[in-house]
């Protein structure tokens, strides 16, 4: 049985279960949360010594980051998600790593300062918002046009390009990031979001991450 170390409001954790579901794996998720430093335990840094989630134990073997994860899982499992051709793989590495790098870098600006800090007591870093809200308009449009030319991001079918764009996006209501100005990605998103390896972990993100905020803030 594959171990899941991490915590279901976790993007980059919601990303390897998205794609371990979309393999049709079996896992166990086991709760490690950051915020009450379970991560950073002589237990937890055995699996990964970075203590950071996620990180993934397949029967004794560990491995952390979760592009590394699914490109890992996708590899071992011979998926198209991951495609064996050297061109094709390499165009889903360099969206991945597109998405990685310039999305999620402003994407969790954003998510930090306005979800995060308040339930932490940490100061709010506008700043910081500005210039992840200014990154996300210079590259969304980015996306649009890929998406206006495929159905999905590296091409015709769904690969762990797309998995790691869902994962990311998963923050974007929460954040008061408004993605309307953007029809094709907007349509991709809805998409993916109504299939059963993301039904399987959430019917409404937005929702469970305010009741699962709302906890952590009366704790």
């Amino acid at each position: 049985m594959i171990k899941l170390y991490g915590i279901p409001i976790s993007n980059n954790v919601a990303k390897v279960r998205y794609c371990l579901n979309y393999l049709n794996l079996d896992y166990e998720l086991i709760e490690t949360s950051p915020l009450k430093g379970e991560n950073q335990t002589d237990e937890f840094k055995a699996i990964n010594p970075t203590g950071k989630v996620p990180a993934i134990d397949l029967d004794g073997f560990t491995l952390f980051e979760s592009n590394t994860i699914n490109r890992y899982l996708a590899t071992v499992q011979n998926s198209p998600t991951y495609p064996t051709d050297a061109r094709q793989r390499a165009l889903v590495d360099a969206w991945s790593d597109f998405i990685s790098i310039h999305v999620a870098h402003a994407m969790g600006r954003v998510g930090f300062n306005r979800l995060l800090a308040p339930v932490l007591g940490a100061e709010v870093d506008e700043k910081s918002i500005q210039t992840g809200l200014d990154f996300l308009a210079k590259y969304f449009p980015v996306l649009e046009e890929q998406l206006s030319k495929n159905k999905h991001i590296a091409g015709d079918k769904i690969t762990l390009a797309d998995i790691a764009l869902l994962a990311t996006l998963d923050q974007a209501e929460l954040c008061q990031i408004d993605l309307s100005a953007y029809p094709n990605l907007t349509k991709w998103r809805n998409n993916l979001k109504a299939q059963a390896f993301y039904q399987k972990c959430y019917q409404d993100y937005t929702m469970f991450a305010q009741e699962t905020m709302a906890a952590m803030s009366a704790s």
